[in-house]
């Protein structure tokens, strides 16, 4: 039906045309819109040169990298000990984790992870921003020797955070597995 223009027009008839146009303008819009995809976040952080992301569920927060007590014999993963809101803290050097070498600079970031018993923080460069990948754009890491021997889980390729706000690649990192490799 013609949406009559003419003050002759039926305006019940005019009133229907304009609902049925307007129903039909939103359907047309619904069908062109964007699929929505499912995407995994991952906290990205900068260890050298290298990119490496924590899934963001196993993240609590991150604050600026503050300086850590040590303690004798401890392995040269462990940074130290630190307090946040009352709470004694064990610090990890993600780099040192890795088997990477780093620069010294201890003004970087500390990312807390989420529901560790005893509470363990990662240090790092610089936390870089949040990535969203689609889960089948991640490669993964079939082979236990690759990339790095164990607690790395896969890499995201650069192009891949559907934010755009990271556009470099990055190791995808298995929490639980490297925290079993440095904690017990």
């Amino acid at each position: 039906m013609k949406i009559g223009l003419t003050a002759g027009a039926d305006p019940k008839a005019r009133a229907a045309a304009l609902l049925d146009a307007r129903a039909a303008a939103l359907a047309g819009r619904a069908a062109g819109a964007e699929q929505a995809v499912e995407t995994t976040a991952y906290l990205v952080c900068a260890c050298g040169a290298e990119r490496y992301g924590l899934p963001l569920a196993a993240v609590a927060g991150v604050t600026p990298e503050r300086p850590c007590t040590g303690l004798p014999g401890a392995p040269p993963a462990l940074r130290g000990i630190t307090a946040v809101a009352g709470v004694i803290v064990s610090v990890l050097d993600l780099a040192a984790c890795l088997g990477l070498d780093r620069d010294g600079d201890e003004s970087g970031h500390v990312v807390h992870l989420r529901a560790q018993e005893p509470p363990i923080a990662l240090a790092v460069d610089r936390v870089l921003g949040i990535a969203r990948i689609e889960p089948g754009l991640a490669r993964s890491v079939n082979e236990p020797e690759s990339l790095g021997r164990g607690p790395l889980s896969g890499y995201a390729p650069p192009g891949s955070d559907r934010t755009g706000d990271i556009r470099e690649g990055f190791s995808l990192i298995d929490v639980p597995t490297l925290l079993a490799r440095h904690t017990t």
